[in-house]
């Protein structure tokens, strides 16, 4: 095994008391680190959830809990393992309920991506470690999270119970000790995957290991854990040295020694299983990393219970530690130029109008217009980087005017529809509902309620409007689009018609206004007419470009984004701020903008290059239906001359759709050209621009928000 992040600890600057006798150990160079990490989950706790009272958890010196037990983490990798480790610490003993409750969100993130925080500050730790885990390595934080959940199905399910030998004890410890939790915590940490094939002999090799593990913990925890028993006035104590001494009658000194024994027998027994472990040739590289790593988490954990304030009241913290401790962690310190790397670039755009009127209409709020000029810079320097030089390529080649539409009042006085068989009306937009769907928005409002704390009653309304005009929408972008199919199945006018799809997409407005008048007051009902307004002029100028052939410049595109797929979530978002009970007043419309920018931009992606999207859409669908997305935007901007491209164009046009052969042309000139690269180097920026958002909101509110930044990471990595 290569070490590339630790250093060996000498011998005689500790006592072992003969516990891991024969092994190495070692402590990571970074363990500052750990101690950054631990203490921001104790912060988060203290913000979140209460108070930590006599709480000590995984730091200590001159050694901290995970820096000497995986002392080759990935540095990277090391603060969120050392975050997670100190959460499990924080609600240990906490006992099945709460298990329960831990296994049901991480279910629910390897089910649907996202953690459900319902106003729970223990599920919105969860959404902070599931968030960065994913964000680091979403395949290994995948295969962790479901060995925390395989782990927390039994772990604590025999905590109550008396038993009655060593043995039968001994059986139920070494599943309770957490294989698969440090399991994960080790693969993840060490970036370690073992094949599926080797999976479960590689946990029954490392068993002896964990035993060693788990008779160190009741070693150390003893007298903490004795004490615990004795004031809630039990007559047993779950812990190896109680049950020696109730099955031998032997003294506590005497049960202590055996554990002692117990735990150097299991020393030298897995040492020879790693020795026979490494003359084998059936065993892969990864899984004896694993096995040799886990010889380090058996030393390390001797070393670091043994001098650990968590268990011994005249062990110490440092002086760097109880100075964080006292005044703060420091603050993260970002690169200059942001994560994204296209450092500090400012960019003058052009003049934003269309036929010199201005070609945001008058009802998008103020905001709309301020932050997309706010946030092309470093999306112009993307542009440039890919375009400018290119022969044939300028900004702003086609232009197109976008009339304002004048709405009429709605007749109140309509008759009765109670005689109508409400089913038919109905069944469309039911047979949609219907379909899976991961719930993106309404997870988007439960996280955003973090901050707003709108009364339960018209949050349900304001996510019954949003989840009607989505859907709703879908219908209608279906029919107009011609698009056969939506998440993997017949889109709804291939199953009920044009007439009648139409008919139901149209009554859903008059539901989700009967939604909006439910909430009580008229300026939901501005907001209301205002976004659905919004929504109609972005639609109308994408069918505008598609119909009439016209390619939009790159800034025409936004702006229609900011219409069509941003007026949904600055309709939720300013719902939720007109209802909200938070002292903290705060305009999310740049916020709602900048998301609405990365959601399309990367549904433009991911129509391309994601095998799920083309199982549940098709292959390529925007060629398909002839839509101006941003990759085929910047091809034809890059290839204007191109004979190739401009025919097999006219083709589709000719016979109103794309052939697979036609569609996997023109995919190949996008990469030729550098249109995906570009597409991709867009959505990093356009990622940065919601994340900068995020940040300033949680500044505003005082708040973090992990479930938010959890459900954005998911985009980035779905």
């Amino acid at each position: 095994m290569e070490f590339k992040f630790s250093t060996v600890v000498q011998p005689e600057t500790y006592d072992a008391q003969g516990l891991c006798d024969g092994l190495t150990v070692r402590y990571h160079k970074n363990s500052e680190i750990e101690e950054i990490d631990c203490l921001r989950c104790q912060e988060h706790w203290r913000e979140l959830i209460g108070p930590l009272g006599l709480y000590k958890g995984g730091l200590g010196h001159p050694w901290n809990g995970m820096s000497i037990a995986i002392p080759e983490a990935l540095p990277e990798r090391l603060g969120i393992v050392s975050y997670a480790n100190e959460l499990a610490f924080l609600h240990d003993g906490q006992g099945d309920e709460h298990n329960n409750d831990l296994k049901a969100a991480f279910d629910q993130v390897i089910r649907t991506g996202t953690i459900n925080h319902s106003g729970s500050g223990k599920r919105a730790l969860q959404a902070y470690v599931a968030k960065q885990m994913l964000s680091i390595d979403k395949d290994r934080a995948i295969t962790s999270l479901k060995a925390w959940s395989t782990f927390l199905d039994k772990a604590g399910r025999q905590e109550e119970c008396r038993f009655k030998s060593e043995e039968e004890y001994l059986k139920y410890r070494i599943h309770d000790v957490g294989t698969l939790f440090w399991y994960g915590l080790l693969t993840f940490a060490q970036a370690i995957t073992i094949p599926e094939d080797e999976l479960d002999m590689c946990h029954q090799l490392a068993t002896t290991a964990y035993l060693h593990m788990a008779l160190v913990n009741d070693l150390v925890s003893w007298e903490k854990e004795h004490q615990s028993a004795v004031a809630l006035g039990k007559d047993y104590c779950t812990n190896f040295i109680f049950v020696a001494m109730e099955e031998h009658g032997i003294s506590e000194g005497e049960a202590q020694e055996r554990c002692r024994h117990e735990i150097k027998r299991a020393t030298v027994d897995y040492l020879q299983i790693f020795e026979d472990a490494k003359a084998r040739n059936d065993l892969s590289h990864d899984t004896m990393r694993y096995l040799e790593s886990v010889l380090y988490s058996m030393s390390g954990n001797v070393v670091w219970g043994l001098h650990s304030p968590r268990y011994y009241t005249n062990a110490s913290f440092s002086e760097r530690q109880l100075e964080w401790m006292k005044n703060g962690i420091p603050k993260e310190n970002k690169p200059e130029g942001g994560e994204f790397g296209f450092g500090q670039v400012e960019v003058k755009m052009p003049d934003r109008t269309v036929n010199g009127n201005a070609s945001l209409p008058a009802s998008v709020p103020e905001q709309t217009a301020n932050s997309l000029e706010a946030d092309t810079s470093l999306l112009s320097a993307v542009i440039k980087e890919h375009l400018v030089g290119r022969e044939g390529f300028k900004l702003g080649d086609h232009d197109v005017k976008v009339e304002s539409c004048n709405g009429q009042d709605l007749d109140s006085k309509v008759g009765s529809t109670a005689a109508l068989p409400g089913r038919v009306l109905q069944a469309p937009y039911e047979y949609i509902t219907a379909l899976p769907s991961k719930g993106l928005r309404e997870q988007a409002i439960d996280a955003l309620d973090v901050w707003f704390r709108v009364p339960k009653e018209k949050l349900n309304i304001i996510k019954s409007i949003t989840t009607i005009l989505h859907n709703a929408s879908l219908m209608l972008d279906d029919l107009e689009d011609g698009s056969e199919l939506r998440r993997g199945k017949p889109s709804t006018h291939a199953i009920f018609g044009l007439g009648q799809t139409i008919n139901s997409a149209n009554y859903q407005l008059i539901r989700a206004l009967q939604r909006v008048h439910e909430l009580g007051d008229s300026r939901s009902l501005v907001v209301f007419t205002e976004e659905l307004h919004n929504l109609y002029v972005g639609q109308s100028m994408d069918l505008y470009w598609t119909s009439n052939l016209i390619c939009p410049s790159v800034n025409e595109y936004f702006q229609m984004i900011e219409h069509k797929t941003g007026g949904l979530i600055r309709l939720f978002c300013r719902l939720m701020a007109l209802h909200s009970t938070s002292p903290v007043k705060a305009d999310l419309v740049d916020f709602s903008n900048r998301l609405g920018r990365y959601f399309q931009t990367r549904d433009d992606y991911q129509n391309l290059v994601s095998a799920e999207y083309t199982k549940q859409k098709g292959f390529c669908e925007d060629f398909e239906e002839g839509k101006f997305s941003l990759p085929l935007i910047h091809l034809l901007q890059a290839m204007p001359d191109s004979y190739v491209l401009r025919n097999v164009w006219m083709q589709r046009r000719v016979s109103g759709t794309a052939t697979h052969a036609q569609k996997k042309t023109i995919l190949d000139l996008m990469k030729k050209s550098g249109s995906l690269k570009f597409t991709s180097d867009t959505l990093g920026v356009l990622y940065g621009h919601v994340e900068k958002s995020i940040d300033e909101l949680e500044s505003r509110f005082g708040a973090e928000n992990f479930q938010l930044r959890l459900i954005l990471e998911l985009l980035r990595n779905g």
